[in-house]
C-alpha cells in the first residue's frame, strides 16, 4: 500500500487498505508479504521476498493499492518516490504488472491478483511533457489485462477508468472487499 508519495498525489486509504487486508488474509491463513510506503528499491526486494516465497504455494494472491497507470497497454505500479520525468524513467522508476503476474503463473496453479490502483494519477502528466507527441500511449486508468489459466484478475474500476480514493479508512472498493 503506497500513500506517501514524494512527487505527486498523497492518498490516504493505500496504507490502510494493505494493513486490513493483510489481517484479512492472515485470519484465511495465507502467509503475507507486506509492504507500505515502499520506493522502487523498497519494491523490488519486498516483490523478490513475495515471488522467493511462492514456490510450493497452492494459492498466490497479489494485492496492491496506490498509483498505477498504463502507457502503450502496459501496467505499471508506482513506487513513492517515481518522478517520471523522462520516457526512460518509465522502465527504471515504475514496477512492471506483467513481471509480477508472469511470476505468480509460472510457480503457482491458483493466482488472485487484486489491483486498487486506478486512481487518477499525476505523474501522467509528467510523462506526458517528457512524451511528446508519443504521450498519446498513456492510457486513462490501467489496461485490461490477459490472464493465464488458474489466475484471476480484479481491478477497482474497470479497464480504462479512474477509481476514487474515497473518504473512509478505506477506498470503497477494499471496503467492500474487506466485508
Amino acid at each position: 500500500g503506497n500513500s506517501d508519495y514524494v512527487n505527486t498525489t498523497r492518498l490516504e486509504n493505500p496504507r490502510h487498505d494493505a494493513a486490513d487486508m493483510a489481517g484479512a488474509l492472515k485470519q484465511l491463513g495465507f502467509e503475507v508479504v507486506g509492504g507500505k510506503n515502499l520506493g522502487k528499491a523498497g519494491m523490488g526486494r519486498t516483490i523478490r521476498t513475495f515471488a522467493d516465497k511462492l514456490s510450493g504455494a497452492q494459492v498466490a494472491l497479489f494485492f496492491y493499492a496506490g498509483h498505477g497507470l498504463q502507457v502503450g497497454g502496459q501496467n505499471y505500479l508506482a513506487p513513492i518516490d517515481a518522478r517520471l520525468t523522462s520516457g526512460a524513467a518509465l522502465d527504471f522508476e515504475m514496477v512492471r504488472l506483467d513481471l509480477i503476474q508472469r511470476t505468480m503463473e509460472r510457480e503457482v496453479s491458483t493466482n488472485i491478483v487484486i489491483l486498487d490502483a486506478c486512481r487518477d494519477n499525476p505523474l501522467s502528466r509528467n510523462l506526458a511533457r517528457a512524451l511528446g507527441t508519443r504521450s498519446a500511449a498513456i492510457g486513462k486508468g490501467l489496461a485490461a489485462m490477459e490472464s493465464g489459466e488458474g489466475t484471476l484478475i480484479s481491478f477497482s474500476t474497470q479497464p480504462g477508468n479512474v477509481a476514487l480514493d474515497g473518504t473512509g479508512r478505506n477506498s470503497p472498493f477494499a471496503a467492500a472487499l474487506l466485508k
